[in-house]
């Protein structure tokens, strides 16, 4: 499940990296503020947007996949095609296929599903991103450390103690992505960690009647008030700190496949140290 919200829609310390520094990637941002990684797959280059509101591994252009597919050295299983549907309800099938073993940058990873790119999402202004997507599949019993202060990315062995420091939050993995409990007033919400996502997302249907709403300009200065409307969202880490973030309200009936509630976009993230720790099921994130 990825969506983009274009408009609005690793402290690399050693305390808690345990695999060698060579491991990493580097992250750049396009126009929006969402994560790219510049990568060699079968000695080809790509940038893939990292998106962890995609359940699969990577979304390549057809081409790139039809020669990755096509590679007699790769191990390669067809799989059914996959229904895919997006937060605006936009729904595409779309042919599937495993990798059992694939190198992307010096990095190896196991059973990765690779899908053709078919752009998707809720866009408020401009055109949907139509960049190939690395997304949460490709991290299935990993942990991984997404370092956006600092534009990187890396693979963790381990996690250090100096981690509890962080706040920390139970995700629980669906199959709509990973699942974190936010809060409007006391009404509690299910939001998909997205980083595919500039801003996070909360669908109307799903608030409550008493929700006070505020304008665009609380996200975008240079928006109009009425572009859209924006709510305010808590969520409280393991020490019972609670942090306050705005997200973006849909004014569109929600699909009734859609199994939650919105999005935990990048302005939650943004500037932060994040540890997806897909084996424990928890969200580390640096203050």
């Amino acid at each position: 499940m990825v969506k983009c919200l274009p408009l609005l829609m690793l402290f690399f310390s050693d305390v808690c990296m345990a695999s060698a520094p060579a491991d990493f990637w580097r992250l750049r941002y396009d126009e929006r503020g969402l994560p790219l990684a510049d990568v060699r797959i079968n000695n080809r280059f790509h940038t893939l947007m990292l998106d962890t509101g995609s359940g699969e591994g990577l979304h390549l252009y057809k081409h790139n996949l039809d020669t990755l597919i096509a590679n007699i050295g790769l191990k390669i299983t067809q799989k059914a095609p996959r229904r895919m549907i997006d937060v605006s309800g936009g729904e595409s099938i779309i042919p599937s296929w495993t990798i059992h073993q694939l190198t992307i940058s010096d990095v190896h990873f196991d059973n990765v599903e690779a899908v053709e790119l078919k752009p998707w999402g809720f866009n408020l202004g401009g055109d949907v991103p139509a960049n190939e997507v690395m997304g949460l599949g490709i991290f299935h019993d990993r942990r991984v450390l997404i370092d956006f202060k600092n534009g990187r990315l890396q693979m963790l062995d381990s996690i250090s103690s100096e981690v509890n420091k962080w706040s920390s939050y139970p995700i629980k993995q669906t199959e709509s992505g990973l699942r974190v409990t936010a809060f409007v007033g006391i009404t509690p919400l299910h939001l998909i960690v997205d980083t595919g996502a500039s801003h996070s997302l909360l669908f109307s249907d799903r608030l409550p009647a008493n929700t006070l709403f505020s304008g665009c300009k609380t996200l975008e200065p240079e928006a109009s008030n009425l572009d859209c409307r924006v709510a305010e969202i808590s969520i409280t880490d393991n020490e019972g700190k609670t942090s306050s973030n705005v997200a973006i309200v849909s004014s569109s009936s929600t699909p009734q496949e859609i199994d939650f509630d919105g999005l935990l976009g990048m302005n939650f993230m943004r500037e932060h140290q994040v540890i997806l720790d897909m084996i424990e099921g928890r969200l580390y994130i640096n203050p």
